[in-house]
């Protein structure tokens, strides 16, 4: 049953937020380019959603961040993105200068006009202009983990950021470059999928260091690997399940390590990224963490992807920042009050 049958609404009718103010980050370059074209649409929905508003659009990389930055600064009591994952990245990191929230009472918010949207699968942000909206305006509200991440920049030096979905390192960082420089005219899961199996077929592994400490108590291990993923949120490449079982309100991140096999291993074994069950590759670790350093063995660069997005490489510090933010969604029920939520053992 889909989320908007299941709510029983159609057309996007429900209370119109008479309280709340918000700012609305547009990418206009999100859907292909097609999102710049939709600014009167996303205008009158607003309207009809909210008695207070405004929309920001971007001009460039980095700038939904400043824009977010400066929206709380001006009293915004909610920043929705409006675009794709890399639109959400910016935009979460506009809420923070380190690991310091700027604004303990700024909500986040999303209108998922992207490629791949894969955060909108875990906050259940609906994907019709009109649905997302009334979540914007009416939906849950949670305390919600981030993640802060210290890496190796690709110009050279160190650099930091944060993120609320997936991050990784190994072929993650290859899929994320050969994605992104692709074209996603097929949509998210058809533009990730094709850029999974270019990577598997000009296949590599990487040697690594990890330690890192959560709940279970601290942990080290040295090995190959093909693909490493830490899960805040559920989804990540239109659509792989590598983070089933969480949830974004644990204060800890679910680290799944994929082992180097063959080639024709790896092409079977795609599925399982997709259906949750990727951890159960022959050879694949899991864990949860709340801290985690990660380090080439070999001298030999190791991409990272966080969001997404390829910024640069192994080493790496991490650490997750219990209820640093807050998040609105379209939950029904809360995840903080079902029973066994986080709960999973390899």
């Amino acid at each position: 049953m889909s989320w908007r049958s299941s709510l029983g609404r159609s057309g996007g009718h429900g209370a119109r937020n008479q309280n709340e103010r918000i700012v609305c980050i547009l990418n206009p370059a999100a859907q292909g380019g097609k999102a710049g074209g939709k600014v009167d649409q996303l205008r009158r929905g607003l309207d009809r959603a909210f008695a207070q508003w405004s929309i920001e659009q971007t001009e460039g990389p980095g700038h939904a961040t400043e824009l977010a930055a400066a929206a709380l600064a001006g009293g915004a009591d909610i920043v929705a993105a409006v675009g794709g994952d890399g639109t959400c990245h910016e935009v979460v990191n506009g809420f923070f200068d380190g690991k310091s929230p700027r604004c303990r009472r700024g909500v986040f918010a999303l209108i998922p006009w992207g490629t791949g949207s894969d955060l909108s699968r875990t906050i259940r942000s609906p994907h019709d202009l009109d649905d997302a909206l009334w979540v914007a305006a009416t939906g849950m509200t949670l305390p919600t983990d981030v993640v802060h991440l210290e890496y190796a920049a690709i110009g050279g030096g160190l650099a930091s950021r944060v993120f609320i979905n997936v991050a990784g390192f190994g072929m993650n960082g290859d899929v994320a470059s050969r994605a992104n420089q692709g074209s996603k005219r097929l949509g998210g899961r058809a533009t990730f999928l094709r850029a999974t199996v270019a990577a598997l077929l000009d296949y590599d592994s990487w040697s690594v260091g990890l330690s890192w400490d959560g709940p279970d108590g601290p942990g080290q291990w040295e090995g190959s690997v093909l693909s490493t993923f830490m899960a805040n949120g559920a989804y990540c490449g239109g659509g792989m399940w590598v983070g089933r079982g969480g949830t974004m309100h644990d204060a800890c991140m679910d680290v799944t390590v994929l082992p180097p096999t063959s080639v024709g291993r790896s092409l079977l074994d795609t599925w399982r990224l997709y259906d949750g069950s990727a951890w159960t590759t022959r050879g694949a670790r899991r864990f949860r963490a709340t801290t985690l350093t990660a380090e080439p063995l070999d001298g030999s660069p190791v991409l990272l992807e966080v969001d997404g997005e390829q910024p640069g490489t192994l080493p790496i510090r991490v650490e997750v920042l219990p209820s640093a933010m807050q998040l609105r969604g379209g939950w029904l029920n809360s995840p903080l009050l079902e029973p066994g939520a986080a709960a999973w053992r390899p």
